[in-house]
């Protein structure tokens, strides 16, 4: 597991990355940038709430397996302490060397479940695996249809000390998940933006001042 400091760390170097990148491209061109909340989108997915919840029930499972073996084991060594007095050290030596047999498939059995490249890996790719493929597929379609150069991860470890909400595409991505917006549909309004800019920007017509004048002004003008 990644600790608390180790993420921080990992946050700062990606940033620091981030704006050595940013400051050489914008030199260039004009990036746009985008990021997703990539927990609330998969929160609003039935799919991911009855994987998580199937994923969670196994590893509950087998935590619960490891937990009683384990408190077996412990009861079965206490109770061979209090035996030792009565019995030979033979038969003492033959009885741990059971248990300790028993511990340590206990400990293999653990590690098979919980170890480094262990089942709860192998289900989280079987169950929640796929559907976060989805949600980066729709993002991808997404960027590729807005022309972003980055989206980021909002709830990842990245951080973000400030993100307008009109470049937040989680909701887009829902509805292209869902099925509720055709791929035309998921067109941000970058260009209405642009095009209302450069209307504000023309100059007002003589044609349209003429149009608000006067008839004092009219008969100034002769």
């Amino acid at each position: 597991m990644i600790s608390k400091k180790q993420n921080i760390i990992f946050s700062l170097l990606f940033s620091t990355i981030f704006l050595l990148i940013f400051s050489s491209s914008y030199s260039q061109k004009t990036l746009r940038v985008g990021y997703i909340n990539m927990d609330y989108i998969l929160e609003n997915l039935d799919d991911y709430k009855l994987a998580n919840q199937e994923y969670s029930l196994k590893l509950d499972k087998w935590k619960r397996e490891i937990e009683k073996k384990t408190n077996d084991l412990d009861i079965k060594y206490k109770e061979l302490e209090i035996k030792q007095p009565l019995i030979t050290t033979t038969i003492y030596e033959e009885f741990k060397a059971e248990l300790d047999f028993e511990k340590k498939q206990l400990e293999d059995y653990q590690q098979k479940r919980f170890g480094p490249e262990g089942d709860w890996i192998i289900q989280e790719k079987i169950l929640i695996q796929p559907i976060q493929d989805e949600v980066l597929a729709a993002v991808q379609k997404i960027a590729d249809k807005n022309k972003f150069d980055f989206i980021f991860d909002k709830s990842s470890a990245i951080i973000m000390l400030y993100s307008e909400k009109k470049y937040d595409i989680s909701e887009l991505v829902l509805k292209s998940i869902l099925r509720q917006e055709k791929l035309d549909n998921l067109q941000m309004n970058f260009e209405d933006e642009s095009k209302q800019k450069r209307r504000d920007s023309i100059p007002v017509s003589y044609t349209h001042l003429r149009a608000h004048e006067t008839p004092e002004h009219r008969g100034w003008r002769g």
